[in-house]
């Protein structure tokens, strides 16, 4: 039986036109600034995520390459992060169909939890929920600022259930990426998958989510016949 349902937050909830490899380039740009050798890495979508560059600086000071605190680099690569985010999130707005389906999800019985997990950081996170009034639907949002680690890694989801009381089976994670179908995946949490932000319907596919909806409407049937 679903109890609770996770969102992803840009390109599920929010259409933002932010630009991924431009996201991976700031951070290496971050990174090398400090000294660390990201020369090599690829800002293709699906070859990098940030978390794996965090992963690499992780490892350069472990084996003394770079000598720096891993918390205040990440701090500092978070906050590079924050200015385009900000940028980009003031010409954001709700995906068609996401602020009905919310009401839709939160009034029926017996009573959804509902949560965003997302990689943007707080700030961002937090300005979309008070311009968008997600606040009135959402229990809970986690950022990558209240994670030891971002997606596709599958700690946030784990966060995510603990906070609502769910078991795995009691949810459903809704994103529009592959990096959310690789989190839900490695946490054993069932995965929707909408086209609604950078990637159609036969990319998707070809990681195979569990269910794959044409839009963010068709979420409440799917729900209901999943309780």
């Amino acid at each position: 039986m679903i109890r609770g349902v996770i969102f992803d937050l840009d390109g599920t909830l929010i259409a933002l036109r932010a630009d991924g490899s431009a996201f991976r380039r700031e951070a290496s740009a971050e990174l090398r600034r400090i000294g660390f050798r990201v020369d090599d890495v690829s800002h293709v979508s699906g070859r990098n995520y940030v978390q794996d560059l965090l992963d690499r600086a992780r490892a350069q000071i472990e084996d003394g390459a770079v000598s720096a605190s891993f918390d205040e680099v990440r701090a500092r690569t978070y906050r590079a992060l924050d200015a385009l985010e900000m940028k980009w999130i003031e010409g954001s707005h709700p995906l068609p169909g996401v602020m009905e389906t919310l009401s839709a999800l939160r009034s029926r019985g017996p009573p959804l939890r509902l949560a965003i997990l997302t990689n943007s950081g707080r700030p961002a996170t937090s300005y979309a929920m008070t311009k968008f009034g997600f606040g009135r639907y959402i229990d809970r949002s986690f950022t990558r600022d209240d994670l030891p680690v971002m997606k596709p890694r599958p700690e946030g989801v784990e966060a995510a259930l603990r906070s609502l009381s769910l078991e795995r089976d009691e949810a459903l994670f809704v994103g529009d990426s592959r990096v959310d179908i690789l989190a839900s995946r490695s946490a054993g949490v069932r995965v929707v998958s909408v086209p609604t932000g950078g990637h159609d319907i036969e990319t998707l596919k070809r990681d195979s989510p569990d269910y794959i909806l044409g839009s963010m409407l068709e979420l409440g049937s799917l729900v209901s016949s999943l309780r």
